[in-house]
Order: C-alpha cells, then sequence, then structure tokens
C-alpha cells in the first residue's frame, strides 16, 4: 500500500473515530447489560485442563499446576478480584479495559518445559487455568509467528475480540481493543520482569495465516506475538490441520466496521522500554485503577519520579500539571512549560467531563505523528509499566481513553493525534 494513501486512511480512521459532544449526546442512552456478550471464551469441557496454583476450580492441583515456569503465564492474564453487580458477576483483571469488557484473549505454546506437556493453550482467565487445545512435537505454530526452527519456551499469542467492546462504544471501540491489548503486552511485559525472564517481539510474520492456524473466525483476530525462551536447530513442521475453531462471544451482530480496519492493521512490533525498576507480584495481583483521588498533592519524591518517566512512544507528549508545589501549573511538552495556569475545570470537561480526574495531580497525554493500531498498543504498554510503577509507590493512577479529540488537541496546541491519556495523582 502506497505510503501516503496509508496514511490518509490512518489519519481519516481518526477522525471517523473521534468523539465530538455531539457524537457523545447522540451514543448516551440506555444500556440493557442484560444482552452484554460473553466476556471469555471457553473451549469445549472434554479438552484436557488443569488449574493455576491457588485455583478454587473443583479439579485437583497436578504437578503441572505447580510448575513454577508456568508462573510467567498465570501472572500475565487472571482475574483478581469478583464481585456482583445487580445478578450479574463482576470481573476485574490485572489488565485494565475500558468499560471492564475485556476484548482480549492469550493463548500459549508452550514447548521444551519439563513436567508440562507440549502444546498450545488456552489461558482461560475465568477457570484460572490452562485449556489445551493441540499437543505439539513435530508440528507446532512456529512457521506461522516467522520462526523456522522449534522454539524452547513459551510462545505468548494476543488476540482482540471487537464485538465485546463494539458493543458498548461503537466504532470507538477500534481504539479501545487496541490500548486493552497494549496493557495485556504490557502485563506479559511485567510478568517476565518479576520471573526475571526476557521478552522476545515477533513480528516478521502474516498475521492472517495466523488468525488461519488459531482457528479464529472473522470475530477474531491476533494483534501481538511474543516469546520466552530459545530457538533450538531443530526444523518444525506448520500445524495441520489447525487448531478447532470455537466462537469467542455467545452471539455476534457487528457491522464489521471494526474487523476491516483490523484486518488492515499488523501485528505488535514496537520495542517498548526495557523496564529499569523489579516489579513486585503484589503490584501485579493487586493492581487498580483509581476512580478517586485525594485532593492532597504528591510528595516531592513521588512528583519527581512520575515527571520524569518520558512515555517514548511517541515524538512527543503532553502533561496537564494541575497542582504541585514544585513546578508552576500548566501545560508542559516534553517538559517544558508551554501554557501556565490552572486548567483542572478545563481539563475535565475535554475529558466527558469525567470528574474525579480534577483532583489528580497530573494528566499525562501521549501523542504520535501516526495514528495506527501500533502506536495504540505502544502507548498502552508503556502506560502499564507506568501504572505498575505508581502502584508500588502508593500512587492512583487512571488510563483514559475517552476524550474530545479535536477540543484536547485545540487545548494543547499539537495537531498531532491523541493516543492515550493517563491521571496521576494521590491515593484517596
Amino acid at each position: 500500500m502506497d505510503e501516503c494513501l496509508s496514511a490518509q486512511k490512518m489519519s481519516d480512521l481518526y477522525e471517523h473515530t473521534s468523539l465530538t459532544p455531539l457524537r457523545v449526546a447522540h451514543k448516551s442512552g440506555y444500556i440493557d447489560w442484560a444482552s452484554q456478550p460473553s466476556m471469555f471464551k471457553q473451549y469445549p469441557k472434554f479438552l484436557y485442563t488443569f488449574p493455576h496454583p491457588k485455583s478454587t476450580s473443583s479439579l485437583s492441583l497436578t504437578a503441572h499446576a505447580k510448575n513454577e515456569a508456568l508462573k510467567v503465564i498465570e501472572l500475565s492474564r487472571k482475574i483478581t478480584l469478583q464481585t456482583k453487580r445487580g445478578d450479574k458477576p463482576y470481573y476485574q483483571l490485572n489488565t485494565p479495559s475500558a468499560g471492564n469488557l475485556h476484548p482480549i484473549e492469550l493463548y500459549v505454546q508452550i514447548r521444551g518445559v519439563k513436567g508440562v506437556i507440549s502444546g498450545i493453550y488456552h489461558v482461560d482467565a475465568l477457570n484460572n487455568a490452562l485449556v489445551l487445545i493441540r499437543e505439539v512435537e513435530q508440528e507446532g505454530i512456529e512457521p506461522s509467528v516467522g520462526l523456522s526452527e522449534k522454539f524452547n519456551g513459551i510462545i505468548f499469542i494476543v488476540s482482540i475480540v471487537p464485538y465485546r467492546s463494539e458493543w458498548k462504544y461503537g466504532e470507538r471501540a477500534f481504539r479501545y481493543c487496541y490500548l486493552d491489548a497494549g496493557h495485556q503486552i504490557g502485563a506479559i511485559k511485567a510478568a517476565a520482569n518479576f520471573c526475571q525472564q526476557s521478552v522476545t517481539i515477533l513480528s516478521e510474520f502474516d498475521a492472517k495465516s495466523l488468525n488461519t492456524q488459531m482457528g479464529f473466525l472473522n470475530q477474531e483476530f491476533c494483534c501481538g506475538v511474543l516469546a520466552i525462551g530459545s530457538k533450538t536447530n531443530r526444523a518444525v513442521k506448520k500445524i495441520e490441520p489447525p487448531l478447532m475453531q470455537v466462537a469467542p462471544t455467545d452471539y455476534y451482530e457487528s457491522n464489521d466496521f471494526i474487523a476491516t480496519k483490523i484486518r488492515e492493521q499488523g501485528v505488535y512490533s514496537a520495542i517498548f522500554d526495557e523496564n529499569n525498576f523489579v516489579v513486585e507480584e503484589k503490584a501485579i495481583v493487586q493492581r487498580r485503577s483509581a476512580r478517586n483521588f485525594a485532593p492532597t498533592k504528591m510528595s516531592k519524591e513521588q512528583f519527581e519520579y512520575f515527571m520524569q518517566l518520558d512515555a517514548n512512544v511517541s515524538e512527543s507528549w503532553h502533561v496537564v500539571l494541575l497542582k504541585s508545589d514544585f513546578m508552576e501549573a500548566g501545560v508542559y511538552k516534553n517538559s517544558k512549560l508551554i501554557k501556565a495556569g490552572h486548567f483542572a475545570k478545563e481539563i475535565t470537561e475535554l475529558l466527558i467531563n469525567q470528574s474525579f480526574v480534577g483532583n489528580a495531580s497530573m494528566i499525562v497525554v501521549i501523542t504520535a505523528k501516526q495514528f495506527n493500531a501500533n502506536e495504540l498498543m505502544n502507548a498502552a504498554a508503556n502506560a502499564h509499566s507506568v501504572h505498575l510503577q505508581t502502584q508500588m509507590q502508593g500512587v492512583g493512577f487512571s488510563g483514559i481513553g475517552a476524550f474530545y479529540d479535536a477540543k484536547l488537541q485545540k487545548f494543547l496546541q499539537t495537531k498531532e493525534p491523541i493516543l492515550y491519556l493517563y491521571a496521576i495523582g494521590s491515593n484517596a
């Protein structure tokens, strides 16, 4: 595809999925939560399944479940809190999600790990377990992710189920799906950090072919592949036939706009920052998004720590500093003050009147010269790292994907597409 044409198409997509007061007004209204599509993909019960350690499942723990080599998988995606809202269960995971809709699925291929059947597994977050879809030996997923030899270790495959988000957010869900995927990628990186393992990003392959190999219907799409382990010198064959096809939701009635746009995107290829801090397991499993900030200001140490965290996903980044005893309030671009003033009221209105942001200490706005899936995922992957650092510092964090695009660009004095925002402040 011609580069200029591609850039124009993505610019059009940014405009098409932008929020304006009129669009928000048209989409506001009653949501029938009883019609929400299922949030977790479920493979047939006849497949071999075993729970992670400390699972409440009625299945007995096996030697596989106790294998510490699988700790990185468990910490990558799991339910960490279950409550009820009305008559429906309400799940929160260690990965945040716009509207708590969780349009993400995670799969792993495990090979050459002692005590574990080599195979392709679905990470069943609902049951805190692994489901074996297909054993692998001479064949495997490697040829479909750009590897010509067997890979010993774990290959992670992140997929998007757009209808789960589209059901509530319409075409804006294109952005939210990729932001959620970026958080999932960040969660895998954090789990590897805790387990003292290195992650490699795989991107030189045909995503459409991988979707076929994984048995994905036209309702689910691979968006990122990461690997922990090492290549061997042994040849491997492509899996034949493809994996079984299982619908990712209990029903589907999309207009296919988002699915069409996702097919035009590639998989995650950016190199996100190496964490320069040691992730704690407590931060991973207790991660929560703040919905209230205390009116108190952050300490000087906390303030300086988070002001220096440059969001390296873009050419520029902005901080709307709302309150501090150490720097002048106003809008900063790449650490330089470009507009002085107290803008809590203005930024609250620009963020669709989400009143909780007014008590935050700072709002970080991530922008990029290009708008595409890779930039969205990279923004969220880096934000996930910041989120875990706030968790460890005792500071509140909330990712924000809803804002009036054009109005916020004008306020920030930028023409760059806005990818993502997050608020940081004292915990309430």
